[in-house]
């Protein structure tokens, strides 16, 4: 399903502005390709960094949400586009790091087929279970979900919330059923009307329920606490040893575009999620705004692959 919104309109650029030269970057407008619907943190971020970024590039800037395939499809359309720089995605470790790894045939290789723009974001995941599940912290859930045996279940809106998850389900030994959705939303949704149990995911559509307390959150994934959440615990100081995992959102354009294209949106989206505006905002989404070089991003997207390789063994998580 494909979504389209002009984020900023620009019709009536100076004349000095459009006279430029035919080699400037951009000359039209841009497109920004986001894997997973409104209301996700990809989403959210993606749309805060186009709409400034029309203003500092003196065009628009399309936000295109192009969902299903756990981001492969968004991903396949963005490898597939001219590498003009005109058209770029907002990726995520699901669809370039994991898919390597947890899909059969993705369509598009994560590496050899884009160009590597900057990391915009670290997305922290939650345990978390609605406020009348009997359990109030990460013991008391692992008491209550062996005592369940095979009648538990959980929800998962992409592959990041889906390895966190099978990652806590290997490590305590609990057992519970996958239930898939299209994306985080849909699945917030299910917890809140009881119809699934726990959730791994990232505050962005779950962090309203949490202030709120009609959401439980029982432990948080990184290896240290998030500033989001201070409170509440890490799973490994919970007592799952050894829990260390984030998501994360990046941008990255088709392979061969230009390396002005590459330096300018690199520029310009630093300029963006860098200022204290751009760091408030990431908080408010669940995420912890993190931006650099091409360079950078192209060894932490090696490391991921790596790293999300050791995960989905641990795990045993199956190609798809």
């Amino acid at each position: 399903m494909i979504g389209r919104r002009l984020v900023l309109a620009a019709p009536f650029l100076p004349f000095a502005a459009r006279a430029q030269g035919s080699d400037a970057f951009p000359t039209r407008p841009l497109r920004a390709i986001v894997p997973f619907p409104p209301g996700s943190a990809t989403d959210g971020v993606a749309r805060f960094v186009a709409e400034r970024i029309s203003r500092s590039l003196g065009q628009p800037v399309v936000v295109e949400n192009v969902t299903g395939g756990n981001g492969a499809i968004a991903a396949r359309q963005a490898a597939r586009a001219a590498p003009d720089g005109h058209a770029f995605l907002f990726a995520t470790n699901s669809t370039h790091a994991a898919a390597v790894h947890l899909m059969r045939e993705p369509g598009y290789d994560p590496v050899r087929d884009f160009a590597p723009v900057t990391l915009t974001s670290i997305a922290p995941l939650v345990l978390m279970v609605r406020s009348d599940f009997p359990a109030a912290d990460v013991a008391g859930f692992i008491t209550e979900a062996k005592a369940r045996g095979n009648s538990l279940n959980y929800g998962t809106g992409n592959i990041g919330s889906l390895a966190a998850a099978q990652l806590l389900i290997s490590i305590t030994g609990i057992s519970a059923e996958r239930i898939s959705y299209r994306g985080t939303p849909a699945a917030v949704t299910d917890l809140l009307a009881g119809r699934v149990h726990f959730m791994v995911s990232d505050l962005a559509s779950a962090g309203e329920h949490v202030r709120a307390g009609t959401l439980r959150a029982l432990g948080v994934t990184p290896a240290q606490r998030i500033p989001m959440l201070p409170d509440v615990p890490t799973l490994q100081e919970a007592g799952v040893p050894g829990y260390d995992f984030a998501s994360w959102v990046a941008v990255f354009l088709p392979a061969r575009s230009p390396e002005a294209a590459v330096a300018r949106l690199n520029r310009e989206i630093r300029a963006v999620l860098d200022s204290e505006e751009g760091r408030r905002y990431s908080l408010s989404l669940g995420l912890v705004a993190s931006t650099g070089t091409p360079e950078d991003l192209a060894r932490f997207q090696a490391r991921e692959i790596e790293q999300w390789g050791r995960i989905a063994q641990a795990a045993g998580l199956p190609r798809e």
